[in-house]
């Protein structure tokens, strides 16, 4: 009971996964489908262990894609990830690396910070939040995403939601440009407060700019915002595997607004 409600619904669920598992035999991966989810919840309830049953599982997993690691119950073999993989399809999968990123850690050195004006008028600021959406109005007003690219990159939609090949996804921005003379597609996503980016954000931006480009043959590069408690906004790059344990960070720089 010290877990929170998502927590101890995803115990429930990995119990009922494993139940014919030990130590020895678990498997890489579990696959399983919303019923089985809503299934452990129901038991979850009959236990008195949570309030009621919450049928919005996409609201469930997103507690592992951005808010908390998985708890220690569900990872005391190997970090474990919670993936989607088709229309209320999922699976809890092995992975190298636990899915959350928090910055700084042992990995990625803390980059020094770089001072850039605050191009957001004070008025604009003074009613900014400290959500994702404040951290993309600030990023946007400076031309980081541009510099930080090396080319001028133009948004073309926001929060796009949408179907891959493996479900649902959104997408918070995406940009596009000319790198070049090579059309380069720039699937973002921004984290704020206590959210945190992950691998499988960087998953889902990464297979949204190889399947959704309306224009053949460009280049992806997914892009991840964090802005952290001291106020400074992080931007990660990610390499653009579409196998979760593939993807790496390939450009990290941070920011202050002065």
């Amino acid at each position: 009971m010290a877990l929170t409600k998502y927590e101890r619904v995803a115990v429930y669920l990995f119990r009922a996964l494993t139940k014919d598992y030990d130590a020895t035999n678990l498997p890489d991966e579990l696959h399983f489908l919303t019923d089985d989810v809503v299934s452990a919840m129901t038991t979850a309830v009959a236990d008195g262990v949570i309030p009621k049953v919450h049928k919005n599982v996409p609201d469930v997993k997103y507690t592992f894609d951005a808010r908390r690691h998985m708890p220690a119950e569900i990872e005391q073999l190997w970090p474990v990830t919670w993936l989607a993989t088709g229309k209320g399809k999922y699976k809890l999968k092995r992975t190298k690396r636990r899915n959350l990123m928090p910055f700084p850690n042992p990995e990625y050195p803390e980059p020094p910070v770089e001072a850039i004006s605050d191009q957001t008028p004070p008025f604009i600021a003074s009613m900014l939040g400290s959500d994702e959406q404040a951290t993309f109005t600030r990023v946007r007003n400076a031309g980081l995403i541009s510099s930080f690219l090396g080319f001028a990159a133009w948004p073309i939609q926001g929060h796009h939601r949408t179907s891959v090949s493996f479900g649902q996804i959104e997408v918070d921005e995406v940009q596009a440009g000319l790198d070049k003379n090579r059309g380069t597609i720039v699937p973002i996503s921004g984290k704020g407060g206590a959210d945190m980016l992950s691998w499988s954000q960087a998953r889902s931006l990464n297979t949204y700019g190889a399947e959704k480009a309306k224009v053949p043959g460009v280049t992806v590069r997914s892009i991840g915002l964090w802005r952290d408690k001291a106020d400074t906004v992080w931007i990660v790059e990610f390499s653009p595997d579409l196998e979760i344990d593939d993807i790496r960070i390939v450009g990290l720089r941070r920011f202050s607004f002065q």
